[in-house]
Order: C-alpha cells, then sequence, then structure tokens
C-alpha cells in the first residue's frame, strides 16, 4: 500500500546511490511533493502533512548531499513516531528518530561542530537508559509492549511510565535534560539545528502527548504537579539564560528550551477538553518559525560570517529579504498577534486555564513578556544599528524560497485557526 511513510523512505535507500549528481535534491523535493499529496488525499493528520512541508523547506534550503539523504530518514522516523499506537512502536520509532539525530549531526567538519555532536550523544545515550529502565519496571508490574500505556497501573507500572517520560524529556530538552541542547544547536550546522529543534522536537512533542495522555490523566494527582514543576523551571531558566547571550544561536537554543516549558502545559492541562488542540497547534506554530529561524541563521553564517548579535548590526541593509522573514519569524517566537506563535501560545495558555491552571499559565504570560526583550533586541541590531561592513551580497534565491514557503505557514496558522480546530 502506497503511503508518504513509503515514499519518503524508499527514495530515501535510492538516494544514497544519487550523491554528488544533479538528481538527488530535485528528485528529493519530488518524493516530498508527492507524499504530501498522498497525505492529504488520504486524510492523514493535518501535522503530518505539515511535517511533509516543513521537509520540503529544509532539502529546498539545503547543499549537502548527506543532510538531504538524512533528512528523508529522519522524516520517515518522524511518521512512524506519530503513528504509533503501541509501547514497542514507539520505543522503536523513539530510538529511530534519535539515532538518525545523532548521525545527521556526526558529519563533522570543525572542532566546534564535533563539541556539539559529541554532548548530544552523550544526552542521547543517558536518555536511551532511563528510556529503557523505564520499560523494565513497567513490563515487570505487568504491562505489555504490543499494546497501548494501561491506564490502570499498580506502582512498578507508575514508575516505569514517569522513567519513560523522563527519558522523552531529553529530547524535549526539558531542564535538567536540556544542557545538551543549548550547546548542540550552537556549535552544530545551523541547517542540522533547524532540523532537530524545529522538526524532530515537535514530533516528539505531539507524539508523547498522544501515547502517555491517556495515563496523565489517569493519574491527575501525579502527573499535573510532576508537569507543572518542570514547565515553570524550564521556561523560566530558557529565558533567563536566553538574556545573556551574544551568539545568536545560543539565544535561540535557550528560546527552544523555554517554548519546550510552553509545551509542557499541554501535559499539565491533559484533563481540559482543550488540550489536544493545544499541542497540536503549538507544535504546528514552532515547527515553521523554529525550522524558519535556524535556516535564516544557516544562511547568515555561510553567506555573510553572521554569529553574533555584534555582527548582524545593521544586516537589513545588506539582505532586505532574508532580514523580513527572519524578523517574522522572531516576531512570531514571542507571541506577537497575527503569528501563528502567538495563537499557539493562546491556545495552550487556555487549556491550562480551563483545567484550573491559572497560576502556571500566569507564570507562562510573564515568562513570554520577558522573552520580547532578547527577540527585539535581535531586531533592533538589524534594523536600528550601524552597519558594520558596507559589502552586500547577492540574494540565494533557493535560501530565500525556503524562507517563503515557512512564512507562509506561519502566517497562515497565525490567522485562520479553523483548519486545526
Amino acid at each position: 500500500m502506497i503511503s508518504a511513510f513509503w515514499i519518503i523512505f524508499v527514495w530515501a535507500l535510492i538516494s544514497i546511490v544519487f550523491h554528488r549528481s544533479l538528481f538527488l535534491k530535485p528528485f528529493s523535493l519530488l518524493a516530498l511533493g508527492v507524499a504530501s499529496y498522498y497525505s492529504f488525499s488520504a486524510g492523514a493528520p493535518l501535522f503530518e502533512l505539515i511535517l511533509e512541508i516543513v521537509l520540503f523547506a529544509v532539502v529546498l534550503h539545503e547543499d549537502e548531499d548527506i543532510t538531504i539523504t538524512q533528512t528523508l530518514f529522519l522524516g520517515a522516523a518522524s511518521i512512524l513516531l506519530l503513528q504509533s499506537d503501541s509501547l514497542m512502536s514507539f520505543i522503536l520509532s523513539f530510538e529511530a528518530l534519535s539515532i538518525i539525530s545523532i548521525v545527521l549531526v556526526s558529519f563533522i567538519q570543525t572542532k566546534e561542530q564535533a563539541e556539539g555532536a559529541v554532548k548530544m550523544f552523550i544526552a542521547a545515550a543517558l536518555a536511551t537508559g532511563i528510556l529503557f529502565l523505564g520499560v523494565m519496571f513497567y513490563l515487570l508490574g505487568g504491562g505489555e509492549l504490543l499494546k497501548p500505556l494501561s491506564t490502570e497501573t499498580n506502582v512498578f507500572e507508575k514508575i516505569g511510565v514517569f522513567l519513560m517520560i523522563s527519558g522523552v524529556f531529553y529530547k524535549l530538552t526539558i531542564v535538567p535534560f536540556h544542557s545538551w541542547a543549548a550547546d548542540t544547536y550552537a556549535l552544530v550546522r545551523h541547517s542540522h539545528s533547524a532540523i532537530l529543534t524545529g522538526v524532530a522536537k515537535t514530533v516528539v512533542a505531539i507524539s508523547a502527548f498522544e501515547f502517555f495522555s491517556g495515563f496523565l490523566a489517569s493519574e491527575l494527582e501525579i502527573s499535573v504537579p510532576f508537569m507543572a514543576v518542570f514547565a515553570v523551571v524550564t521556561m523560566t531558566l530558557g529565558n533567563f539564560m536566553a538574556l545573556f547571550q551574544k551568539q545568536i544561536s545560543k539565544i535561540l537554543a535557550y528560546s527552544s528550551i523555554a517554548h519546550a516549558g510552553y509545551i509542557l502545559i499541554a501535559f499539565m492541562a491533559v484533563e481540559s477538553q482543550y488540550a489536544q488542540n493545544g499541542i497540536v497547534y503549538i507544535s504546528i506554530a514552532y515547527i515553521f518559525m523554529q525550522t524558519a529561524s535556524f535556516l535564516a541563521l544557516d544562511t547568515m553564517r555561510k553567506r555573510y560570517d553572521i554569529v553574533t548579535l555584534d555582527e548582524i548590526k545593521g544586516f537589513s541593509k545588506v539582505n532586505p529579504v532574508l532580514s523580513f522573514f527572519f524578523t517574522i519569524q522572531l516576531f512570531s517566537l514571542a507571541g506577537i498577534p497575527l503569528l501563528a506563535g502567538f495563537l499557539g501560545k493562546a491556545v495552550v495558555f487556555y487549556a491550562g486555564v480551563d483545567a484550573g491552571m491559572w497560576y502556571i499559565v500566569l507564570i507562562a504570560l510573564l515568562n513570554s513578556a520577558l522573552s520580547v526583550g532578547y527577540y527585539a533586541w535581535i531586531v533592533k541590531s538589524i534594523y536600528f544599528d550601524k552597519l558594520n561592513s558596507k559589502e552586500r551580497y547577492s540574494e540565494n534565491g533557493i535560501a530565500i524560497l525556503a524562507q517563503f514557503i515557512l512564512f507562509v505557514g506561519t502566517v497562515y496558522f497565525g490567522i485562520y485557526a479553523g483548519g486545526v480546530f
């Protein structure tokens, strides 16, 4: 049976032999386009279609053959994870996604990339150990591998599930499982960071919510304070750390950690009827704006050697089109109305209020207001500071087209919410 998964997976295998040829990129784009068509015509969940569109933009932006192939494999693993309906399928697809992510950053060309890759590998190994320890406890308690998580659990099964959730927290960059992310996102190639934080992280967020929500709803006395504490600590630490960074990628890395705290509000508010919409909407917003932001940084680093806030001063005079797209995504991350980031936060926060957790939502609102400071600082540097260099580069049309696709997604889902609800 033809499906989006098989189209992407088969072409990922075939693409290995097309490296260093002119056919790899156009045929990869064609495969993702056909996969999107099949997802749309088959009535697949909206996020699966969004995932394929974002992967299309990533491949369009990318120049390295090996990264294109790895992106296709990661896309196939992501679809499997989104479709997992048993403990076995969730664990296998989650680990496949993690392994491909490690392979992605292992294409090392500089000392900094090596450092980022090693930190990610160590964190992934620890997370896998915690995850499988949780599986062991769950199975010792009588849980089954080939079924979804039970909502009627004994002590061993409860311990096992919360250990598994802790293992998943690594991929979501929840404090204290976050330290690898701040360095890895900043040190590895920024197109790789876009895939890790924009694509893989959102896929894990939605699939983990689908998989664990039934259990969390049956254990509200434990799950609500558990999630609330992690959410508050994660969003607060992420935002405060971002305020003190000079490197743009580090600012966005800590911003990504802060957003993980906002995402956890949906897990905390699992009893609310709006939690499902909340996790879907904030994930859609996040996959567009975070992927676009790091792809923009990738272009800035490769073509303009821009890394820090000082180096981006006056960039709007050098490349006004890329500056515009980057600024829109920063505004969306900050939660400015009429952009997807605003509605993503709004729906998640509403779910929190509906579940009676208004004080957690209040802390999240204060954190969101705090984040405007460092996003505004980047925009100020781009538009209002004096240009450091008078040299102007020609536009990279392909990179701009990729940015335009992601820009359309950010604006569309900021104005039109009916497709999700």
